[in-house]
């Protein structure tokens, strides 16, 4: 016994630690004001992934339903036009700059579409208004992606540009060194370039260059710089000294992918012409297969047939610039960028690459979305007030403190130091189901709340039965030891019972139930989960601990 109690304490307190690491980056971020929460999460880009984040009912955000009108399709077009739609729709809501923006299909012809902390209608109008935009782009030559890195390091140095600068001896050193740098990424020094790309988040930086690394043949910086490399770009003074140094018809895009080296996540960042080449209006389809021949062959590529005026714009374009990139951008994000292997004349063409079947399919929706494939409307629309959220907030925190101190009050009171041991393990069972959450990044809901509330008086009543079976065995005669263990072992059936069909039903709201109702579910499951882990175990360990040490003649239950 004392080896498995011994066991248990190491297991209990190991899901106790874990537990606080999930939940303390949620500890941070909602410990802050408001207002500094925004500025935090553009710092920490990545923190709306380890948080517990809130649902619209709590924080505020405007929540639409779309839905897509085929009677104007062929029956071509209908088969995918859900994919596409919603491939142009997430694109755009992303570049809204929205904390954790969702986007989920719903049935044939629908699109749910949820924004926290957006409530302008305009805002909205803006994802749905414009149509996506798909265009070609040539990648500028390397040796014009290192002079603009040059200009922009010069730039934030207080300098006017490469041309400009004084031509003294230490002027020429400067840009000698900032050469270096610059020529650096492209050959091959990437192991040190990533390292001291990481090193740029720990201290203030002045140079462009720094934030930058090698990814093969193109450039790219940490994901989690991407916020301050994108401040860096729409400066005004670094289009002042682009412009000067005749750099002005080129732009910088971020690539759609991102590439991970280890620990590290890294985003691709491609130097092109901002004039584009072609658009997407000379596609005529886009598939994606294996290849069957060739070099390539049993590889996946994405399969293009152009219309007729693409395909004489395709053969003088692909003609004109063999051996060089030309990246495939829709809403100013590129998708891939492969390189013009040769002149293609007929209209058809293969993209190929390292593709999984999933990136060439991805690909091929992308570049038949070059616009929305069908007319959307806003069939429903709710708007949830940031004043709102917090009042909604303020009192299911009251709710659920309420209740958790009239349930720790009635436990103490009915069944005295037993049931001040069942309020320890309710404590911790909220903390587990707080963290659960953290760990699967979900969100938390108003009906979410209210489940949570639940599961604070469902986490007793596990107890309950516990306690009246360790009575019933005291009341023959029993020892307390063997009460104890006896109230456990019989009582745990029951427990099983009760809880598991809780589960399933909990399980069936998730998969049939949209929205707050899969917020209730998740949060129920979570703290089924939970309680019957502290009920059963945690209470149990406790009370080994009393009784095991001494020969105990009489229990406080």
């Amino acid at each position: 016994m004392k080896r498995n109690t011994a066991f248990s304490i190491l297991l209990i307190s190991a899901v106790a630690a874990l537990a606080i690491w999930y939940l303390y980056p949620s500890f941070v971020f909602y410990a802050k004001p408001p207002q500094d929460r925004r500025a935090y999460s553009r710092d920490n880009p990545d923190i709306f992934k380890k948080v517990v984040n809130l649902g619209l009912d709590l924080q505020g955000g405007m929540r639409l339903v779309l839905e897509i009108d085929r009677s104007q399709l062929d029956k071509e077009a209908v088969k995918d036009v859900l994919e596409r739609a919603y491939t142009v729709i997430e694109n755009r809501i992303n570049g809204l700059g929205v904390a954790e923006p969702t986007l989920q299909k719903q049935g044939k012809d629908r699109l749910i579409i949820e924004l926290p902390g957006l409530s302008e209608r305009d805002a909205a109008k803006r994802v749905l208004g414009s149509t996506a935009q798909l265009e070609f782009n040539l990648l500028r030559e390397p040796g014009e992606l290192q002079r603009a890195i040059k200009v922009i390091d010069n730039a934030l140095a207080g300098k006017k540009g490469i041309e400009d600068t004084a031509a003294s001896d230490s002027a020429q050193k400067e840009i000698a060194e900032q050469e270096e740098k610059a020529r650096q990424l492209f050959e091959g020094a990437e192991e040190g370039a990533e390292h001291d790309t990481s090193a740029v988040a720990e201290r203030e930086v002045t140079s462009f260059s720094e934030y930058l690394v090698g990814l093969g043949s193109q450039i790219g910086a940490l994901e989690r710089n991407k916020g301050k490399v994108s401040d860096i770009l729409v400066r005004k003074d670094v289009h002042e000294a682009l412009e000067r140094a005749g750099l002005g018809g080129s732009t910088f895009l971020w690539g759609h992918e991102v590439e991970k080296r280890g620990t590290s996540v890294f985003r691709p960042l491609f130097y092109v012409k901002s004039r584009a080449e072609l658009r997407g209006d000379i596609i005529k389809d886009a598939q994606a297969s294996i290849a069957r021949g060739g070099l390539e062959a049993g590889q996946w590529e994405v399969n293009l047939e152009l219309n007729a005026q693409g395909a004489r714009k395709f053969s003088r374009v692909t003609g004109a610039n063999v051996g060089k990139f030309l990246a495939i951008v829709l809403d100013s994000t590129v998708y891939s960028a492969p390189t013009i292997r040769q002149k293609i004349p007929h209209g058809r063409a293969q993209i190929t690459g390292s593709f999984t079947a999933e990136d060439a399919k991805g690909l091929a929706i992308v570049l038949r979305a070059g616009a929305l494939p069908a007319p959307v409307k806003i069939i429903e629309e709710r708007t949830v007030g940031p004043s709102l959220g917090q009042d909604s907030i303020a009192k299911g925190l009251q709710a659920s403190i309420l209740g958790f101190i009239i349930v720790v009050l009635f436990m103490a009171f009915y069944y005295k130091l037993s049931g001040i041991i069942a309020d320890a393990a309710l404590f911790l069972n909220i903390v587990f189901v707080l963290a659960l959450m953290a760990s699967v990044n979900a969100t938390l809901t108003l009906p979410g709340l209210a489940g949570l509330i639940l599961t604070i008086g469902m986490s007793v009543d596990a107890n309950v039965i516990i306690f009246e079976r360790i009575r019933e065995e005291l009341a023959v005669g029993k020892t307390v030891r063997s009460a104890i263990d006896a109230g456990y072992s019989r009582a745990m059936l029951t427990i099983l019972d009760a809880n598991i069909t809780t589960l399933i039903t909990a399980g069936i709201l998730y998969m049939v139930g949209t929205g707050p109702i899969k917020g209730f579910a998740v949060t129920l499951s979570f703290g089924i989960i939970a309680s019957m882990f502290t009920a059963i175990l945690v209470t149990r360990v406790i009370f080994n601990l009393i009784t095991g040490s001494r020969n105990v003649k009489s229990l406080s239950i």
